[in-house]
């Protein structure tokens, strides 16, 4: 059946992080929650660290084993609460917000070739997102593709802290399939891990394309992906072939 949508990938297949982004916003929160915490008890830097540090592996674990992604206020309770301190309804939404917004600071970029292919992927294909979220969600990211100017290419926008799944779940996809309009055999889904965007995306019944030019391949790494591709500007021949 021939491919008439396409799903992408948020982060590390459309956009990556600022140069020197990652630790930016990292060092970013973890003031503003040591500031946060110490108006109820004094807390080092160095506890601060360990209990990001903690959260951030308790949420990976949560998005692998369970198929979703936590809110900033959960991740943010979560920290305070291992240091010893409960804060403030009004505390925590504030501190939420300053969290969730923090890469419009500095804000993603977009990776080679990505603009161009949007604009020309649109004009034959319905196009969508499928993304899961860290601490900046849908409403953040609309933003991001706004600024960018690529939001208007996009007929569909599937987040997780939204969607109440992230990849591989199947009601991602199936929401995607639903919004554009097209089985999941029209629909070809593009991104760089194998455990979410391939596996979800072929369990689903989409085709997967696996980009490689972030996220690289291990040497003795396997895929069940349809095409790889670490140029995203080779998409409109590899869509064409399907």
């Amino acid at each position: 059946m021939a491919i008439t949508s396409v799903s992408f990938d948020f982060w590390n297949t459309l956009f990556t992080e600022a140069p020197d982004g990652f630790s930016y916003y990292a060092d970013r929160r973890q003031s503003l929650l040591q500031q946060a915490v110490c108006e109820f008890r004094p807390v080092t830097a160095e506890e601060i660290i360990t209990a990001c540090r903690a959260e951030a592996r308790l949420h990976h674990s949560i998005w692998i084993s369970e198929h979703r992604t936590l809110r900033a206020e959960e991740r943010i309770s979560n920290c305070a609460g291992s240091l010893g301190v409960a804060l403030p309804a009004a505390k925590l939404t504030d501190l939420a917000i300053a969290f969730e917004e923090g890469i419009l600071e500095r804000p993603p970029v977009l990776i080679e070739g990505a603009r161009d292919v949007v604009v020309d992927l649109s004009h034959k294909y319905r196009l969508g997102i499928i993304s899961d979220v860290g601490f900046s969600p849908g409403r953040v990211l609309r933003q991001v593709l706004r600024h960018a100017g690529v939001l208007d290419a996009f007929d569909s926008l599937v987040f997780s802290d939204e969607a109440g799944h992230s990849k591989p779940h199947r009601e991602v996809f199936r929401l995607t399939s639903v919004a554009l309009g097209a089985s999941p055999a029209e629909i070809a889904h593009i991104g760089d891990l194998e455990h979410t965007d391939v596996i979800g995306a072929k369990q689903a019944g989409y085709r997967a394309i696996r980009f490689t030019g972030v996220t690289q391949m291990y040497s003795n790494e396997s895929t069940i992906a349809d095409a790889v591709t670490e140029d995203l500007r080779q998409l409109p021949n590899l869509l064409s072939a399907f």
